[in-house]
């Protein structure tokens, strides 16, 4: 930290109008601005004039302020004294003028004033509150120029005139003080640190709360924060691990989101507690909204709200917890422009590694060996030796055409992709408008190699997205303020057509391919431009994944949003001070079309692709030249292979409620009145909101859907040391029936601060809160829509006798849904224990929170109820489901300033979630370990392994398979008969096994430092107690597909090995958990290098500020598992593959003017 001397002149003519003005007060919050900036804003809010030089205002540092109802003079005595800065009031204007003075390293006296005298030696020490030596505090002698500064010990000396005199002491992050000097030879002085963060406001539903005086578990963050991210393309990424309680989980890399254009990513607030989805409600601006397509330059803050007491105010909507997003607004200032730039490098993380043709082909015969007495077909593929070396790199050019040896890794994906990213905003505004608008765009290109396909379409894969959002708020009257939000988007996503097959959403078959290839069988394109491809393999084979993507033609998504707001706002003074009113108006409009290009040409009647064959003479034998290969062309469609444009057609973009996979149409309309009262008598802080809300729903041509709402929230704290809050909601919904479409979801809290307690005397805690909250909240994401309404079908075709030829002509109506009329909300009953500690003047924070849950009354739908089947239907939805919850949460903060100017930081948060399922209706009679009460939501089932079987004696004496028994070998998994019945089933010995696909457990650890315009930081992410499946099955449809995990196999002569033996062509065996992977990892997640050049130096760029900065996303990647992907979700065979997770580094930089 650098110090400097300080001394301000207070002393002013006593006129009546200079303490008027002194008097007025100042509301006003900053972030990161000049002094300049700040002293014009007080100016526009007072109507004065600040007058001083141009270069008197120090550049550096920027300040942040939050004001709240703060005296003039207080305001700029804590703005002007840290900068030696004197002010004089002439009229209504102010004049500023230096009164700076050096520091004395020394601790000397400083005479800086004519005709000063030195009568009277004084020393002392000044400390903070924690009894902290402080150097370089300036200590000056009031109404002169005489002073002086600590040493680093804290120590000072100073002469003083008389013993009448006042000495001021200030320092940077402190509170001034005034000390007369009377009889005192020595004085030793404790400053006490000017807490700000007490007027520190937290964005909870419906409105704002003071910091201290929140009592629900709540959390935030800022765009500073999710900006170091690394350029992700779903503002939900930027959530991992910057805050408490929340998990992420993200199944694929593919930008721009599904098919249908959801997001990849799902978010778990305090874990998973329903089967029904639990994914949290998301507000962006009081509306109900999704935040994946949102440009982070646009957001403000991100609150997450977890508790009872912070989501009860959304009632059927917060059970699963609240993400509030609250976007930036304008300032009473002159324009600020600003621009941001990104470029990103994208390269594969992490993929699965398989062995090479060579070795492959080796391993087979290996085990063509051991399966031959039990399967002699299997001698038909046996490989010579002499042969499989043609296989084995380096390769001559014929052999590599011959005997293919292809890494599909290498061949698929470039080395580096590049996204880029950019942003203009501006800020400011006037008395009458505060504005601030933001253009955004995004393109991220494809990760895949670029192959010519000779057609004339690119199938290459893109993603590009234009942001814009114009926020203003016009002060109509002295107490009108009319606020217009207008925001949206407008996407496209591009890729190849095997990646969309029609309407059915995603087919990643290429994606699958990366892991289940064979290496031995084509080159992705031979040198004429045509692909390879082996008829001999099975129909249901995956084919060729490079000539997959670029010949099925091009596939396209195109989405635009448009997001209205309107909020007329009026304060109601003239009835009771601090009432206000405030009517709001949304209105939502989104559109999604699909279409492509589909090419005709690439299928033949087995459904494999068309390309060139290469059928070598592999094995042959003396004499016969082994460069000898025959190819062929198969000719089936027309110009198939003439290389000149094929035959394509471009599909009609639908726009259709029934288009099976996508979003038609969708329309919300919202209108809302809200009431607000907030008043102090005395020690006495009370608050009180009262809100209705309204809200349609269309989606295409259906019926609209419609919610309604009716909430409170009252307030009160004294002193605030004791703090209560109570709120509810009285929800309705269209989806239950009468007698079940309203209910009421309440809510309370209590806080207490207890560093405000005058009996608390301890100087090294500053900051102590304990706080408890409890209530209920609703969920009404499962079952259908009319889930209490019986459905009917009709038909006219139902047999008579059993003649397939006679038909009744009579239409039939019959039951074809059974209806609940019972049905109605989930309820979660939450309890918090949370406490606050502060210590060492916020050098130490620590947060902790103890929290449990019971979810009951959870719908359960008619496919997962366990109706004996004499029921004659599908039973209906019912709510029959429990669950139990708990967890806690830890949060640790550092920060460190230092005299030289260097900050050090440290953040590590740990959340921990257990849930527990009490009831899913499972059948009475079933056994303890079938059913699902007693596990956790998601839990992985499988047949265990004990072991191997090391000899034949072993496998005799075995319990006999259900399936395949004679074709037990030594080296395959010895498998746990666990109900001892005397044989494996995979049904009755399947057992609970490892955890759930969501963690129990996640780790965040930041550290970071900043000096002198250069900062650092670090960023690592941490999950355990969660389980994935992954089955990189071996000789995946009898191909050379081997995964490295089964180089240690077992043998005689490596009985402990990590892997089974693998097989060929003889029946398969139970894998058991083989493929049920610890699911932990530590991922370096965020790191970050910048710059921010001085004022000077931007200034005379022409520039406000001038920031460069390189961050980087997923960096490295510690854990067992074969990829980096969180979720076994939305991939290929069986869930082998899909989009590869991108490593991303990134370089920007920020501008303002």
């Amino acid at each position: 930290m650098v110090t400097v001397l300080v001394f301000t002149n207070f002393t002013l003519a006593r006129k009546p109008g200079t303490q008027d003005l002194l008097s007025k007060k100042i509301t006003l919050k900053m972030e990161n601005r000049s002094m300049a900036e700040v002293l014009s804003q007080i100016g526009k809010q007072l109507d004065i004039t600040f007058t001083y030089r141009t270069k008197l205002l120090p550049e550096q540092p920027v300040v942040s302020v939050n004001y709240r109802n703060d005296k003039l003079a207080d305001v700029l005595k804590r703005l002007l004294t840290p900068i030696s800065i004197k002010y004089r009031i002439i009229d209504k204007q102010i004049v500023l003028s230096s009164n700076e003075v050096e520091p004395n390293s020394s601790a000397t006296e400083l005479n800086l004033g004519a005709g000063a005298t030195a009568d009277i030696p004084i020393t002392g020490t000044v400390t903070d509150e924690k009894g902290e030596k402080l150097p370089g505090v300036s200590v000056l002698i009031k109404g002169t120029q005489r002073g002086t500064t600590t040493d680093t010990q804290g120590k000072f000396s100073l002469s003083i005139p008389a013993k009448e005199t006042i000495l001021i002491f200030s320092y940077v992050g402190f509170l001034p003080q005034e000390i007369t000097i009377g009889s005192r030879t020595r004085i030793d002085v404790v400053l006490k640190g000017d807490d700000k963060t007490l007027d520190e406001v937290v964005v909870v539903g419906f409105g704002t709360q003071k910091k201290q005086s929140v009592v629900g578990s709540i959390v935030q963050t800022s765009t500073e924060e999710l900006k170091r991210v690394g350029n992700v393309t779903d503002l939900k990424q930027t959530l991992t691990g910057n805050l408490p309680g929340l998990t992420t989980i993200t199944a694929s890399g593919e930008p721009g989101g599904t098919a249908s254009g959801e997001s990849a990513t799902s978010i778990f607030i305090r874990g998973r507690n329903t089967w029904n989805g639990g994914q949290p409600l998301i507000m962006v601006d009081g509306v109900e909204r999704n935040m994946e397509n949102i440009d982070v330059n646009e957001v403000a803050t991100i609150s997450v709200l977890k508790d009872a007491s912070a989501t009860a105010v959304f009632g059927v909507k917060g059970a699963n917890g609240v993400i509030l997003i609250t976007t930036k607004r304008g300032s009473d200032s002159k324009p600020q422009l600003a621009v941001s730039y990104n470029t990103t490098a994208l390269s594969v993380s992490r993929l699965p590694e398989k062995l090479d043709s060579y070795e492959a082909i080796m391993l087979r015969n290996e085990m063509i060996e051991r399966e031959g007495p039990i399967n002699p077909v299997s001698w038909g593929d046996y490989v010579p030796y002499e042969v499989a070396l043609r296989y084995r790199k380096p390769q001559s050019d014929i052999n590599s055409i011959l005997y293919p040896n292809v890494d599909w890794k290498e061949a698929m994906f470039k080395d580096v992709s590049w996204s880029h990213k950019a942003n203009l905003n501006v800020t400011g505004g006037t008395k009458f408008v505060k504005y601030f608008g933001s253009l955004a765009y995004l393109h991220e290109s494809d990760m895949f190699k670029k192959y010519e396909n000779y057609k004339n379409y690119d199938p290459s894969y893109s993603f590009n997205r234009f942001n814009f959002r114009s926020n203003l708020d016009f002060r109509v009257t002295g107490t009108t303020t009319l606020k217009m939000n207008l925001a949206g988007y407008y996407s496209q996503k591009n890729t190849n057509y095997s990646f969309a097959s029609g309407s059915s959403g995603t087919n990643p078959l290429a994606w699958a391919a990366a892991y289940r290839f064979p290496p031995d069988v084509i080159l992705p394109q031979y040198a004429d431009g045509s692909w390879g491809q082996n008829y001999s393999l099975p129909p249901e084979a995956l084919q060729n994944p490079v000539a997959l993507i670029y010949n099925t033609g091009v596939w396209q998504r195109r989405e635009v949003t448009l997001n209205t707001d309107f909020a007329l706002e009026q304060k109601l003074d003239f009835i009771t001070k601090g009432l206000s009113i405030t009517g709001l108006l949304f209105y939502d409009n989104s559109l999604q079309t699909v279409g492509g290009i589909t090419d005709q040409n690439h299928v033949r009647p087995e459904g494999n692709l068309l390309g060139k064959i290469v059928y070598p003479d592999r094995y042959t034998g003396e004499g016969q030249d082994p460069s000898q290969y025959t190819e062929t062309t198969p000719v089936i469609a027309a110009n198939a292979f003439d290389w000149v444009p094929s035959q394509w057609t471009i599909n009609p973009e639908e726009v259709s409620s029934t288009f099976t996979g996508y979003l038609p149409i969708r329309r919300r309309l919202m209108y809302q009145l809200q009431s607000n009262y907030t008043r102090s008598f005395d020690k006495h802080n009370v608050g009180a909101m009262g809100l209705f809300k309204r809200e349609q729903f269309a989606q295409g041509s259906m019926f609209p859907s419609y919610r309604e709402d009716w909430v409170f929230r009252t307030t009160y704290d004294y002193d605030s040391r004791y703090l209560f809050e109570f709120n509810g909601a009285y929800n309705g919904s269209e989806k239950f029936g009468p007698g079940y479409r309203f209910d009421f979801f309440p809510s309370y809290a209590f806080g207490w601060n207890v560093t405000n307690e005058k009996f608390f005397k301890v100087s090294w805690i500053n900051h102590l809160k304990f706080r408890y909250s409890a209530g209920t909240v609703g969920d009404d994401a499962g079952g259908a829509r009319w889930a209490y309404q019986s459905q009917y079908t009709y038909g006219n075709s139902s047999l008579l006798n059993a003649n397939p030829n006679e038909k009744s002509p009579y239409i039939w109506y019959k039951e074809s849904i059974v209806g609940n009329p019972d049905i109605h909300w989930e309820k979660a009953k939450k309890n918090n224990y949370g406490a606050e500690l502060g210590l060492f003047n916020d050098l130490i924070q620590l947060n902790v929170d103890y929290f449990t849950e019971n979810r009951t009354d959870i719908i359960i739908t008619g496919t997962s109820r366990a109706i004996a089947p004499y029921f004659g239907a599908t039973p209906p939805s019912a709510n029959g489901g429990q669950v139990k919850s708990k967890g806690y949460e830890l949060e640790l903060k550092v920060n460190k300033r230092f005299p030289t100017g260097l900050n050090l930081w440290g953040n590590f948060s740990h959340t921990h979630t257990q849930n527990s399922i009490i009831n899913r209706d499972d059948p009475a009679l079933q056994v303890a370990y079938q059913k699902q009460a007693g596990y956790q939501i998601g839990q992985t089932r499988s047949l265990v392994n004990t072991g191997f079987y090391n000899n034949w004696d072993e496998v005799f004496s075995s319990v006999p398979q259900q399936t395949n028994d004679l074709s037990k070998l030594p080296g395959y998994y010895n498998t746990l008969d666990y109900n001892a019945d005397g044989v494996i089933t995979s049904n009755d010995d399947a057992v609970p096994f490892g955890h759930s696909d969501v963690p129990q457990n996640n780790y965040n650890a930041s550290i970071g430092a900043s000096y002198k315009g250069f900062s650092v930081m670090v960023q690592f992410f941490a999950v355990n107690n969660v389980s994935r499946y992954i089955p990189l099955d071996n000789f995946y449809l009898y191909q050379n597909v081997l995964f490295s995990h089964v180089r240690d196999y077992w043998s005689k002569d490596n009985p402990d090995a990590t892997s089974f033996l693998p097989r060929w062509k003889s029946p398969g065996q139970f894998i058991g958990n083989y493929f049920i992977y610890d699911g932990s990892f530590v991922r370096l997640r965020t790191a970050e290098v910048a710059y921010s050049f001085p004022k000077t130096v931007a200034s005379r760029l022409g520039l406000g500020s001038l920031r460069l900065f390189v961050n980087g996303n997923n960096l490295l990647f510690w854990s067992n598992l074969p990829d980096d992907r969180e979720s076994a979700a939305s991939g290929g065979a069986a869930n082998a593959g899909a989009y590869p997770t991108p490593r991303r580094i990134n370089f920007g930089i920020d501008l303002t003017f």
